[in-house]
């Protein structure tokens, strides 16, 4: 199993810092290839970014990202190389949507993993397990919000500087 993938799991199940497995599994994407929208791992980037925005309150964004994500599992076969059973996890993603349109709030979940990234998982992490508490500091909650923003302000400031100073 790939490191950033088990990476993935730990953050998701573990510290449920949702925010950074987006990031994890967004920049593992783009080093496939010939990465697309339509690839199977963006299906739990939106699940992951979903959870954060649930967990936050952000109903709206929620269910939109939930929907999305649906869609592009939907549309995938293979799961197996993120750690993922296909099935249950199609399950778990109409079941969050049915929570939301109930009005229920948010809880923490567990993904479907498949026997061989549980086990992996296990050996690699002394204290994986599996964290229903859903208690998480702001800094986690409201990751977007409090994150330091100098690496990402100053590659936006590099990339228009060189869009300008083209012209």
């Amino acid at each position: 199993m790939e490191t950033q993938v088990m990476s993935f799991h730990y953050h998701f199940h573990v510290l449920r810092h949702y925010f950074e497995c987006h990031d994890i599994l967004e920049e593992h994407w783009k080093e496939y290839e010939n990465f697309s929208k339509n690839d199977s791992i963006v299906s739990l980037i939106l699940f992951s970014t979903a959870c954060y925005h649930y967990r936050r309150g952000n109903i709206t964004g929620a269910l939109k990202t939930y929907k999305k994500s649906l869609q592009n599992a939907e549309a995938n076969d293979e799961f197996h190389h993120l750690g993922i059973e296909k099935t249950p996890y199609v399950s778990i993603i109409k079941s969050q949507i049915m929570r939301i349109d109930q009005g229920k709030v948010y809880r923490n979940i567990q993904l479907p993993l498949t026997k061989a990234c549980y086990q992996a998982l296990e050996s690699t992490y002394d204290d994986f397990d599996f964290n229903y508490n859903k208690d998480v500091s702001d800094y986690i909650k409201h990751h977007h919000l409090l994150r330091d923003r100098t690496e990402v302000i100053e590659s936006r400031n590099s990339a228009y500087n060189q869009r300008h100073s083209k012209l």
